[in-house]
């Protein structure tokens, strides 16, 4: 005889489903955040980050030469440490989704403007560039992000 679906007991797979829809979003805004306030915390620091050359000719390339050395270093990981702080915070979801992809936008331009140094030929990329790249998966994330906040219609 069957059971009514009310005292059925939750399956195993159907625990693993709730407890993914419950927690995926905020696991992936906690990893994230992580990620950016450590590589923010790092760049406060002169050596501290091993993107540190990359990150500044980068700010320098884009402001014309404005903002170089040091203050390229600090307003890249202060940009950082602040996305972080709005992943953390579970508020804004689009902001933080904008802010994920303008920040993607940003550090994937060394793919354009040092392509001697990204590239050693037709889809072989550098270590640097394979870093870059690897933020892809932070544009999917920003789009997940984006999508947790309910529609106001």
């Amino acid at each position: 005889m069957l059971r009514p679906e009310t005292t059925r007991r939750e399956s195993t797979e159907e625990r693993v489903t709730r407890f993914a829809s419950d927690a995926g979003i905020p696991l992936l805004r906690i990893g994230l955040g992580v990620v950016y306030l450590w590589f923010g915390v790092l760049k406060l620091f002169p050596g501290g980050s091993p993107a540190q050359d990359l990150v500044e000719r980068t700010v320098s390339a884009l402001t014309f030469g404005i903002i170089h050395g040091d203050l390229a270093r600090l307003s890249s990981a202060i940009t950082e440490i602040g996305i972080a702080l709005v992943l953390l915070s579970f508020r804004a979801p689009r902001l933080c989704a904008v802010l994920l992809i303008g920040h993607v936008v940003l550090v994937s331009t060394p793919l354009v403007l040092f392509p001697g140094e990204m590239w050693a030929g037709p889809l072989q990329a550098s270590f640097e560039a394979q870093y870059i790249l690897k933020n892809l998966v932070t544009v999917a994330a920003a789009v997940v992000i984006a999508s947790s906040h309910p529609r106001v219609r």
